[in-house]
């Protein structure tokens, strides 16, 4: 149970998407203090709009927090390595790779795991500000982030080399760890099941993954998971589905089952 006349010692996590928006409430010193809610969104209007409703129409969204954080699902990311970070290019090197991006774009950064990367990605302006307006500290995130930091933790546990897909509605996000040392990172689109099978086994055989030693974790929601599964057990030996009520079992994340993987990863590993 939360107690919002106490939120200046909460955390609040923000995840916005095309598909939808969703907000939770926790404290850092007690799991059982949460709260979450989804937020269907106009598709309409654009992700601004939307977010514009929501600040007038969510109660949770009316507090002050001690640390905000905020998942922009769709913003367009790269992974540069620590010793080749500049955050004087920051700007430059985003647009290199996305210079449709160029115009009102916000160029926004943070650290994965050990400070290994630094995953770079832009966001729409008016967005940013919107966001920024109502909560002056808040820090910004994409999905592959927080399931770096997941993934980065669950390798050092194991000898093999450990690759997590996480499925979302029209992509998957695939990230490779080997002892705590990210080798890979990318999200690709796809609208079917052929889709999320040849771009994950191409990066299997690309990245020269062992089709008998090394596991596949696979986490978050689509209807094309079970058909997916069936044809990966012909290639890779070891499939495990993550399950968030097994994960998260000492905290309040396991009830939520509708929760988006990424965000409950971010709270997690706060």
């Amino acid at each position: 149970m939360i107690d919002f006349n106490r939120t200046k010692q909460y955390t609040l996590s923000i995840r916005l998407s095309t598909d939808g928006f969703c907000f939770a409430v926790h404290d850092p010193q007690a799991d059982n203090r949460f709260a979450y809610q989804p937020y269907a969104i106009n598709p309409q209007k654009s992700l601004t709009a939307n977010l514009k409703d929501a600040l007038k129409e969510v109660d949770m969204l009316k507090h002050i927090y001690a640390k905000v954080c905020v998942i922009v699902a769709d913003a367009p990311y790269t992974f540069i390595p620590r010793e080749y970070y500049d955050r004087s290019c920051e700007r430059e090197f985003y647009l290199q790779n996305f210079p449709q991006s160029a115009g009102n774009i916000e160029v926004l950064s943070n650290s994965v795991g050990d400070d290994l990367a630094v995953a770079v990605f832009g966001l729409d302006h008016l967005l940013h500000q919107c966001l920024t307006e109502r909560f002056p500290k808040a820090e910004f995130y994409v999905p592959v982030t927080p399931l770096a930091n997941f993934g980065l933790d669950k390798s050092l546990a194991t000898t093999n080399r450990y690759c997590l897909v996480h499925l979302r509605k029209q992509c998957l996000d695939m990230l490779c760890f080997a002892g705590g040392e990210l080798l890979f990172v990318n999200t690709f689109s796809s609208r079917d099941t052929a889709d999320m099978q040849y771009f994950l086994l191409n990066t299997w055989q690309t990245l020269g993954l062992s089709q008998l030693d090394d596991t596949l974790h696979i986490a978050g929601q689509s209807r094309h998971l079970k058909a997916l599964v069936k044809q990966l057990e012909r290639f890779i030996k070891t499939i495990h589905f993550i399950h968030p009520a097994e994960e998260f079992h000492t905290t309040e994340l396991a009830r939520i089952g509708e929760m988006p993987f990424d965000l409950q990863a971010l709270i997690a590993c706060e």
